[in-house]
């Protein structure tokens, strides 16, 4: 009888060992999944990174080239604006001077 037990209970504590192995095996599998996971992971969030500090780059380098254009438009409005005095100060020049030989000035 007491043989019979023995022989029943060793297969059962194989079975838990083995269950149990098994349990560790999946563990071990999910663990080296997830360190993969978490390494790709990484690399994507230094490669973002990586993006925003360009980016941010070309927004700084994008606003000076703005400031730069804006400037220039002022520029050229001021020319354009002062060109336009000097035009209509040499008409009205011409036009006075005209005016006065016509009436005998």
């Amino acid at each position: 009888m007491e043989m019979s037990l023995v022989q029943q209970v060793v297969p059962r504590h194989e079975e838990y060992a083995q269950n149990r192995a098994s349990a560790l095996h999946n563990v071990e599998s999910t663990i080296t999944e997830l360190s993969g996971i978490f390494s790709h992971l990484a690399t994507m969030v230094a490669h973002q990174g990586e993006l925003a500090i360009r980016i941010d780059d070309n927004m700084d380098e994008s606003l000076a080239n703005v400031e730069g254009a804006h400037s220039s438009l002022l520029r050229h409005l001021n020319r354009i604006s002062s060109n336009r005095l000097e035009a209509l100060y040499v008409v009205a020049l011409g036009w006075g001077h005209s005016e006065r030989h016509k009436y005998g000035g």
